[in-house]
């Protein structure tokens, strides 16, 4: 994300920032060059362009095994600036796409197996990102930028053998596939150096669905797919050395399902969220922290569940003092049962006072109910 200003460790979460499909171009070896300014743009404006081209292969064996490997990636980046008295105006785009591939071969001659096998890995991703900033000499900035990305996975497998002790043939076939997208965005106020608002958040997007079948006399298979989704965001006041302030917010769920030959289904769902609120003023630093959690799985008509729930805070005074203390309520269960539910309740605080530190700490379980140190 680059850095802005020295300020205090952020309490924003890490958030990309750029990305959209770029043409690849294969002609022509790994380059970086910087042009004069683009006649293209009716303005005189300072104009600076690189970009590269980098690939490679290379063949190893593993055992029996022959793997192939090899990648590709291109990248653009072009960077325009201009001079206004005593402002300046900076917009950086950023370009890449890149593909990664791996197989592997292998034939097998033993006395109890005979057989060849076959598989790949490709993964291909694009990205596009820009940022603009407009910054004023002996005072501050405004910067804004935002971040695509698009992600394409998939692996497959193949195996044929044959047992001579017995004759009977195998056959295995496997194929996986995925795709996942992505943006964030940036913006940040800074009317005086190291002072300022800063905010950023992030979306995302990802599904899987992979198979399995298998042949050797009889014959099994299986069926599964994951979709998934989830964002964050935080916001956060910089004074420089004074004081700053941060929160940051984040949700996420997925829902899957799984099914196995002949007659076996299973599907679940789960979701989870997080919050923080932290901050320091001169020495003195806190930060207070929530995630719930829940997970359903269902298979064979019985319904499985977990849930949690978490509080965590830490205050403390440069060198001096600090206290840190978390608490944690947690229930699980399978229904129907007689015994349907697990409830366990936890906790710690850890207090340092001029480098002497102390810990306690409990766990409470229910039904059945338990009670001891931790």
């Amino acid at each position: 994300m680059g850095k802005h200003s020295r300020r205090k460790p952020s309490y924003l979460p890490k958030v990309a920032v750029g990305a959209a499909p770029l043409a690849l171009f294969l002609a022509g070896p790994a380059t970086a060059i910087a042009t004069q300014t683009d006649p293209s743009i009716p303005l005189p404006l300072d104009h600076q362009r690189e970009g590269s081209l980098d690939r490679g292969a290379g063949f190893t064996t593993e055992g029996d095994t022959s793997v192939f490997r090899g990648f590709l990636t291109n990248t653009e980046r072009n960077v325009f600036g201009k001079d206004l008295g005593d402002a300046k105006v900076v917009a950086d785009v950023r370009r890449s796409v890149s593909e990664t591939v791996e197989t592997r071969e292998s034939v097998t001659v033993r006395p109890d197996k005979v057989g060849a096998l076959g598989a790949a890995k490709t993964t291909e991703t694009l990205k596009q990102g820009q940022r603009e900033a407009v910054k004023i000499d002996r005072y501050g900035s405004v910067v804004a930028g935002n971040e695509t990305e698009l992600e394409r996975t998939g692996a497959r497998l193949t195996e044929v053998a044959l047992d001579p002790r017995t004759g009977v043939p195998t056959l295995v076939s496997q194929d996986g596939r995925g795709l996942r997208a992505a943006e964030g965005t940036y913006h940040a106020v800074r009317p005086l150096p190291r002072v300022g608002v800063i905010n950023e958040t992030d979306q995302r997007a990802a599904g899987t669905l992979d198979r399995a079948v298998r042949l050797d006399g009889g014959f099994s298979g299986d069926l599964g797919g994951v979709l998934e989704a989830g964002r964050s965001s935080g916001h956060a006041v910089d004074i420089g050395d004074l004081a700053a302030v941060g929160t940051t917010s984040a949700q996420h769920g997925n829902g899957r399902f799984k099914g196995v030959l002949p007659l076996d289904v299973g599907s679940g769902t789960a979701l989870g969220q997080e919050h923080a609120l932290g901050g320091n003023i001169g020495p003195g630093t806190g930060l207070v922290t929530t995630g719930q959690g829940v997970d359903l799985a269902q298979h064979r008509g019985g319904l499985a569940g977990s849930g949690s729930h978490t509080i965590s805070g830490d205050l403390g005074i440069g060198e001096v003092a600090s206290v840190r203390g978390a608490t944690t309520s947690s229930v699980r269960g399978v229904l129907p049962t007689a015994d349907p539910a697990h409830v366990t309740q936890s906790g710690t605080l850890d207090l340092t006072l001029l480098g002497q530190p102390a810990h306690t700490g409990y766990t409470a379980g229910a039904l059945p109910l338990e009670l001891k140190r931790s």
